[in-house]
């Protein structure tokens, strides 16, 4: 079972809730919370009244209801940023270091390389000749939950929260959405929309997991690494966007990645997606 979760606190969430139903083929499966659920095939769309970055264990809660543990859990959600540029995104679940936003300091969802991966690349798709920006953001809040989890949102301001366009886009590339292909690594370095991750995953045989941006890396406790790496699931392989950090630096985080028995590549060590059949 698959759950996309839409939060009655977040309008953004809504508006892509109501995108999904509108295009896609739903069963009504009864209440669930305070509102209806809605099954297509193995995926169950449900509507919590609080907001999602404070529901710990969800996936508890969907097991218990529904019978089946998720395999997968999708947050749908508005997105915010200081610059206010129009974006599109998908990003793993946790915190390095503190919990400003939901969830456990030093503690991360499972995420779903497979899965986040290919929406990335779905929803630049979908997303084209919308003026928005399509990207990865890094690993940085909560809830914590037990089963692989992403979050894809839209935003920055008010206008982009209720833009039934983008809503539609990100719609179209949940229904659609298969998992991609290729080994899996978790990323390094960069800032908060990792930018050398993103080219890398739209261009190269690779799915990615935790993603930790070189200003999380600043005073993280190295233990945080472990955690990174154990809920990446399938995780062999780390990137590193080495021109984010000092030399010392990312010899340094290259040294602990290879003590946790991850391979750091380089772009080139990727094949590229040509003949890819996933996402």
């Amino acid at each position: 079972m698959r759950a996309f979760v839409a939060s009655g606190a977040d309008e953004a969430s809504l508006l892509q809730r109501d995108a999904l139903l509108a295009l896609g083929t739903w069963t009504d499966d009864g209440p669930f919370g305070a509102g209806t659920a809605w099954r297509r095939g193995d995926v169950r769309l449900v509507t919590i009244a609080e907001h999602h970055l404070y529901r710990d264990f969800l996936d508890r809660d969907l097991e218990a209801h529904f019978g089946a543990r998720p395999e997968l859990v999708v947050y749908l959600s508005k997105h915010k940023s200081a610059s206010r540029e129009p974006s599109l995104t998908v990003h793993p679940v946790g915190n390095p270091r503190g919990a400003d936003f939901g969830g456990v300091p030093g503690r991360f969802a499972p995420a779903a390389p497979p899965w986040m991966t290919a929406a990335l690349r779905r929803l630049r798709d979908e997303a084209k000749g919308l003026p928005y920006a399509v990207t990865f953001e890094a690993t940085h809040h909560g809830p914590l939950v037990g089963a692989p989890t992403f979050y894809i949102e839209q935003g920055s301001t008010e206008r982009e929260w209720a833009d039934v366009e983008a809503s539609r886009a990100i719609a179209r590339t949940l229904l659609a959405l298969e998992p991609a292909g290729g080994p899996v690594a978790i990323g390094l370095g960069g800032g908060h929309y990792v930018p050398r991750h993103t080219d890398v995953a739209l261009g190269r045989r690779v799915t990615f997991g935790h993603l930790l941006p070189a200003y999380a890396l600043e005073g993280m406790d190295p233990a945080v690494l472990g955690e990174a790496r154990a809920t990446s699931p399938g995780a062999t392989l780390a990137y590193v966007h080495r021109k984010s950090l000092s030399k010392a630096g990312a010899r340094a985080w290259e040294e602990r990645l290879g003590a946790l028995g991850l391979e750091v590549v380089h772009e080139a060590d990727l094949a590229p997606r040509e003949g890819d059949k996933g996402s």
